[in-house]
């Protein structure tokens, strides 16, 4: 449900949408066909109600689609295909039916750049530089491993003390317009004498001082950071924008490059939607699914600070999802890897054919399927939500937009 077109009210009912999707399937079972054969029919002019973050006024809003895309298949999307456009026969069933189909006139690519990686073909994409800023208020990010107590809120301390220099009543101002990874170092070089003012306040000895610069100088940050022109926030207004279809590639990045893109939009999208302090009206004023492709790399249980900093803001995002109009839909062939809190919250399931240990360890798997789904065909599914019987589905055997695997 959202709003009636020729009513204007808001439609009875909760949408789904808002309540997240889980869909999984062991590699070979089509879950990308699938998913794209989904999230072709979010692509509409429907409009949802949502509230502005300063007024409070309400708001009719189309979707924004975002996908994280790990295997550059998404941006497909936006063409037609051709098996469908040359079948009059199967368009005219799919009209009756109501299910949208063909290319995605309004789908932008947006792809992330890093130092000495190869951007990945898409036809027309745009670039996106994610800044330094985002570690702004969110110290984790600059943590992939779990450090001491001591050298954790040294860490914090000097990252507070760098971003005061962009604010009234810290320290002096920086020599650059924004804040950015090099300066951030080059501040640090800065106060490395023990009777610098950073190191005097905060009590920072030696060694400590010793750990954070080996903690914080390294070459995934250097890689990552400020790699381009068009800074996330700058662009925020053309990449969440109501009724887009925002695909972000990410074939092209591998290991703690990979990871710390993703967490890093991961955050901002986040953080914009459920945060009341100085949010980002592109995020917060737009109704937005959110699907993230090999979602167990993002999910799964914590190893790491930031890790455990994404998956509790994550937590609340999904349980506040219906209030700010956020949905998550979590694509990946180890769902059970990914985080209980998480899973415990997904309202729609989709289960492809998984292998028998994985069925096994997925509570949410149906029990009169359990045993047939390490047998299902290639397109067969179970869908499953609460308070509904969980019916079996053959998908179709043609995807409705491109799909070139």
């Amino acid at each position: 449900p959202g709003i009636d077109s020729s009513t204007g009210e808001v439609e009875d009912g909760e949408p789904a949408v808002f309540r997240h999707t889980l869909v999984a399937g062991s590699t070979g079972k089509g879950k990308t066909h699938f998913t794209k054969n989904i999230l072709r029919q979010f692509a509409s002019e429907k409009r949802y109600p949502i509230s502005h973050h300063d007024t409070g006024e309400e708001q009719q809003q189309r979707l924004n689609l975002v996908i994280l895309d790990p295997e550059n298949e998404y941006w497909e999307m936006r063409e037609d295909n051709e098996g469908i456009v040359n079948e009059e026969k199967v368009q005219q069933k799919l009209r009756r039916h109501g299910i949208k189909h063909g290319g995605i006139d309004d789908l932008e690519v947006f792809v992330p750049q890093v130092r000495g990686a190869n951007a990945p073909s898409t036809m027309e994409s745009r670039e996106l530089t994610i800044p330094f800023e985002v570690v702004r208020g969110r110290p984790e990010m600059l943590m992939p491993y779990k450090p001491t107590e001591v050298t954790r809120g040294a860490i914090e301390d000097c990252i507070n003390a760098y971003f005061s220099c962009f604010g009234q009543g810290g320290y002096p101002s920086r020599p650059t317009n924004r804040p950015t990874y090099t300066d951030f170092l080059a501040f640090l070089s800065k106060h490395d004498d023990e009777e610098s003012r950073l190191r005097a306040e905060n009590d920072i000895q030696g060694g400590t001082w010793s750990a954070i610069n080996r903690r914080v100088d390294r070459d995934t940050f250097n890689a990552v950071f400020d790699q381009g022109t068009d800074f996330l926030p700058d662009i925020s207004d053309e990449v969440f924008r109501e009724g887009q279809v925002t695909v972000i590639p990410t074939s092209h990045l591998h290991g703690g490059k990979d990871s710390l893109a993703v967490l890093s939009i991961l955050s901002y999208i986040i953080e914009n939607k459920i945060d009341d302090y100085q949010v980002d009206p592109a995020v917060r004023d737009t109704p937005m699914l959110v699907a993230v492709d090999e979602a167990h790399n993002y999910f799964a249980s914590a190893d790491s600070l930031r890790e455990e900093y994404i998956l509790r803001r994550a937590r609340v995002a999904v349980k506040q999802g219906r209030k700010y109009k956020l949905g998550l839909c979590l694509i990946t062939q180890n769902p059970d890897d990914i985080d209980d809190d998480v899973i415990k919250q997904i309202n729609t399931n989709i289960f492809l054919g998984l292998k028998a240990d994985v069925v096994d360890d997925v509570p949410s798997i149906p029990s009169d399927f359990k045993k047939d789904l390490p047998n299902f065909g290639k397109g067969q599914a179970v869908v499953k939500a609460p308070d509904v019987e969980a019916v079996e589905v053959v998908g179709l055997p043609y995807c409705l937009t491109k799909h070139g695997n």
